[in-house]
């Protein structure tokens, strides 16, 4: 018993030092940004594509602007899928403007919408312009990105820029697992830093390495209400919002339902926005041929997106006395 008694005693005088010199540290060390550190040591199945990225202070890290045709692939144990990515001046995955746009739709979302492993004009967002004549869309999907960064996104917008329709898929990132703190509480932690003052999440992410939990990015509650507000956005700005419903293969080949994903669709019902649900749709194919991994999809399954969105969005359009057609 004294021997345990020992030991819990030196585990909290270790705690403690621990804190003081996380005290220390938030006065005199440098400015530092821990997401976007964890996202750039951790891109060895995607090589080429630490060079798409670069550090931002509020979103954690952003897609450098006006990039040409970078080389990149995704490295999988028994094949490679190469790609090329393209930007353009705000950094966004390269879409040609069409030569007659009347309407804008903005895509929003994480990996899966920026369309990895494929092509810039491969990516769903790019299929639907091509598939919907007098649209132009804009790809604002970044790899990594959960529902807080899109959300802040959107808020950085020009208050001018008011797109008819805006397509919100997050929810794989979002769930995950990072490194003790939430995005919001690393977005809290980074801005103290900034301005040299003290910051309780420096203690916090101390107090939770020493007990390990498994605290998400977002957690559900927070997940919900960063989608809430980005449909509020959209809503402020006069833009129809669809929310999309991204599968993962798993799902597939059974009846597995996300947490996640019902969330989304709790959110569509209570609040009345429209749902594209690729679930059910997925599930209709049972084709391995859709995914290339756990979530990222093939270009037959971007393809299999792209068809389901232009029906909607038709529709979203149609609702607000803007006929279009169908290619």
């Amino acid at each position: 018993m004294k021997v345990k008694s020992c030991l819990n005693r030196l585990k909290r005088v270790l705690l403690f030092f621990l804190i003081l010199i996380s005290v220390g540290h938030a006065f005199g060390q440098e400015t530092s940004n821990p997401r976007w550190e964890f996202l750039r040591t951790n891109l060895d199945v995607f090589p080429g594509t630490e060079k798409l990225f670069e550090p931002d202070a509020r979103l954690f890290w952003r897609l450098k602007p006006n990039l040409k045709s970078v080389r990149a692939a995704e490295r999988l144990p028994d094949k490679e899928f190469q790609f090329s990515v393209s930007t353009d001046a705000k950094g966004r995955r390269l879409i040609p403007q069409p030569a007659i746009a009347r309407h804008t739709v903005l895509f929003l979302g994480d990996s899966c919408t920026f369309g990895i492993p494929v092509n810039d004009n491969e990516a769903f967002p790019a299929l639907v312009q091509q598939k919907t004549e007098g649209i132009q869309t804009i790809n604002a999907g970044v790899p990594g990105y959960s529902a807080f960064q899109g959300r802040l996104l959107l808020e950085a917008t020009d208050s001018a820029f008011r797109p008819e329709v805006v397509v919100v898929t997050f929810w794989p990132n979002d769930r995950s697992v990072w490194d003790h703190l939430g995005d919001a509480e690393h977005q809290e932690l980074i801005a103290a830093e900034q301005s040299g003052e003290f910051s309780r999440y420096r203690i916090v992410r101390l107090l939770r390495r020493a007990t390990p939990g498994k605290r998400p990015r977002l957690t559900d509650e927070e997940f919900a209400v960063q989608i809430r507000q980005i449909v509020r956005w959209c809503h402020e700005r006069g833009s129809k919002p669809i929310l999309q419903i991204w599968p993962v293969q798993q799902q597939m080949a059974t009846t597995d339902e996300i947490d996640r994903q019902q969330i989304l669709r709790k959110i569509a019902s209570e609040d009345r926005v429209p749902m594209v649900d690729l679930v059910p749709l997925f599930r209709q194919r049972r084709d391995a041929i859709l995914f290339v991994d756990s979530v990222h999809a093939t270009k037959e399954g971007y393809t299999l997106v792209a068809d389901a969105l232009v029906q909607v969005i038709r529709q979203e359009l149609a609702s607000k006395a803007h006929p279009i057609g169908h290619r």
